[in-house]
């Protein structure tokens, strides 16, 4: 093995350079700098007269002489970008106009593909001198307003179109299109009689509408968050979706029949895939109107406190896997102890037959409790207390108390309770009374069941479970706006509820296949941390690719689209959606 070179010392490394940059470096200092003659210059360093010249008039030529010698430093972060002139020109004007940062992003996305972030607008901004505008109300923004853009008509997909575009925003729920397709969703929708027309047909009409039931849209007036994103429109089939005006119509045409088809076919599909129960949760919510309409009757608002005009709404929920099963808003006072006869008689028809039902005290009369019983259904329900029942449940004496350990979903919980069998008047019979002492209510809780058969805490944890329909319920009122009412028409709002319960049970479906720790999730929050994202999208004929945006739980969203089967939807020209993962934010 040889030697490595001998490196030079540092004086001799100035002093007899090899290098040939460290030779033509010390050559023009000597010449140019020390003031050395061209013959000088050229015995020191082995070269002639006429090259130190040659040199020189090359080196006074460069317009940056040091980029001929160092090398420049590495620059940490992204290259410098420098914006098209022409893009830098149109946003100096639309801030001319008095636009902010946000509503500048806003024009140039409805413009087309390729507009820069929020940040980079406000770096141009600040580049060009500008300050931010300072905070204004709505209606002083409201007089500065560009000119409108003309909005594009909604329109089917053509199937030979070959195009690429971004969405914002929501693109992250064209990944439940999978799902509406694994479960036969769209067929559903497109046998259930719902209204369509020659530009817009019923199941792209349905799935415009079902859109925004997933992407967390708070009113249908709200059109500047979603008429122009096409990652919207292309869940429906379509370009953009249909503007504010359209959703109204469109409901006055839905009539009842219509709705209950579609959630009977529901309940059978659940039914056939073994996905509910013979048990069900039942419960009511009222949906408040603040307008002024005489047919609207006053319904107890446990939210507020209160009774408030508006719509009762029932609704019934699978204990084992949160689907809504049934839901009715047209409930009125005279006839809502019957509701509960009502939905088993749903059923009855769709499947499967109720075995097992769990409700509170103002769901129905103890009259209705032993036409169950008759049926031979089982119950679970709670009764009304009054004072002396709450003053007897206080004097039960320590040594009929039995402490009793409730499995729960997570864990367990010790609960107090007494357990006993007590004659109703109204029932015309006996009920096992079962009173909680000490759990999670202060004051006592009596439970009401002709289950005679099942252990105390089996008992207890069936009634605990009921609760799941009432997180459902605020559930469909904090992410879905149930108590949004777009109308005081029952109709209408029977027809929206029927679209959220869609749009619930989606959600779920959704959940279930994700991997452990997000089957409990609630919608807003799989919508927030998995499908609150943008996506660029090419559509090619026969192909739908959607490249979402970088997200941090993005490879939980890939596993669980990698357990489905790769799907053709026949809304979007029947072209094959592939969904994978950007190489950018």
């Amino acid at each position: 093995m040889s030697a490595p070179p001998e490196q030079p010392s540092p004086a001799a490394f100035f002093a007899l350079p090899r290098h040939p940059l460290q030779r033509r470096y010390e050559l023009l200092r000597a010449f140019c700098h020390e003031g050395l003659s061209a013959e000088a210059v050229a015995e020191r360093f082995g070269c002639t007269p006429a090259s130190v010249y040659a040199l020189a008039r090359d080196f006074r030529r460069l317009a940056d002489p040091a980029a001929a010698f160092f090398r420049a430093p590495p620059r940490r972060g992204r290259p410098p970008q420098t914006p098209d002139e022409a893009l830098r020109q149109r946003v100096l004007a639309l801030r001319a106009e008095g636009l902010s940062v946000p509503d500048i992003k806003a024009r140039l996305d409805a413009l087309g593909p390729g507009a820069p972030s929020e940040r980079a607008l406000d770096r141009l901004l600040k580049a060009a001198g500008l300050p931010r505008l300072p905070r204004r109300t709505r209606a002083a923004r409201a007089l500065h307003t560009a000119s409108p853009l003309p909005a594009p008509e909604s329109r089917l997909l053509d199937p030979a179109a070959q195009e690429e575009f971004q969405s914002e925003r929501a693109a992250g729920i064209l990944c439940l299109l999978p799902w509406l397709r694994h479960y036969g969703l769209d067929t559903l929708l497109a046998a259930a009689g719902y209204p369509g027309s020659q530009t817009l047909p019923a199941l792209p009409s349905l799935l415009a509408v079902l859109a925004l039931k997933l992407s967390h849209v708070r009113r249908y007036s709200a059109d500047d968050v979603w008429c122009m994103d096409r990652g919207l429109g292309l869940f429906a089939g379509l370009n953009v979706l249909p503007k504010t005006a359209w959703f109204s119509s469109y409901a006055a045409r839905v009539t009842r029949a219509m709705n209950q088809r579609l959630l009977g076919s529901l309940a059978s599909l659940w039914s056939e895939r073994d996905l509910v129960g013979a048990s069900a949760n039942l419960d009511f919510t009222t949906l408040p109107h603040w307008g002024d309409d005489a047919t609207l009757q006053k319904h107890w608002c446990g939210s507020r406190g209160r009774a408030l005009q508006g719509l009762a709404v029932a609704l019934a929920q699978d204990p084992d896997s949160g689907l809504l099963l049934h839901t009715d808003a047209g409930i009125r006072q005279e006839s809502s102890a019957d509701s509960i006869l009502e939905f088993l008689d749903f059923s009855r028809r769709h499947g499967p037959p109720m075995r097992y039902l769990v409700f509170d005290s103002r769901f129905t009369t103890y009259a209705q409790l032993a036409h169950l019983d008759r049926e031979g259904i089982r119950f679970v329900t709670v009764r009304r207390r009054g004072r002396r029942l709450l003053a007897r449940a206080e004097e039960l004496p320590p040594t009929d108390r039995q402490e009793v350990r409730v499995p729960l979903d997570r864990g367990t919980r010790v609960v107090v309770a007494h357990d006993a069998t007590v004659p109703l008047r109204a029932y015309g019979g006996d009920l096992r009374q079962i009173t909680v002492l000490r759990g999670a209510h202060r004051r006592p809780a009596l439970l009401l069941t002709n289950d005679f058969d099942s252990s105390l805490a089996d008992l207890l944890r069936r009634y605990a479970r009921r609760w799941l329909v009432e997180k459902a319920i605020s559930e469909q009122l904090a992410f879905f706006h149930l108590n949004r009412l777009a109308s005081s028409m029952v109709i209408k709002v029977d027809f929206d509820l029927t679209l959220t319960v869609l749009a619930y049970n989606l959600y779920r479906l959704f959940a279930r296949d994700l991997p452990p720790g997000f089957q409990r999730q609630t919608a807003q929050t799989l919508f927030e941390t998995l499908l609150e994202t943008g996506a660029d999208i090419q559509l090619t004929p026969g192909l739908c690719h959607v490249s979402l945006k970088k997200k941090r739980n993005l490879p939980a969203l890939l596993e669980a689209l990698a357990r489905l089967p790769t799907t053709t939807v026949p809304w979007l020209g029947d072209r094959r959606l592939v969904i994978d993962g950007a190489t950018r934010t």
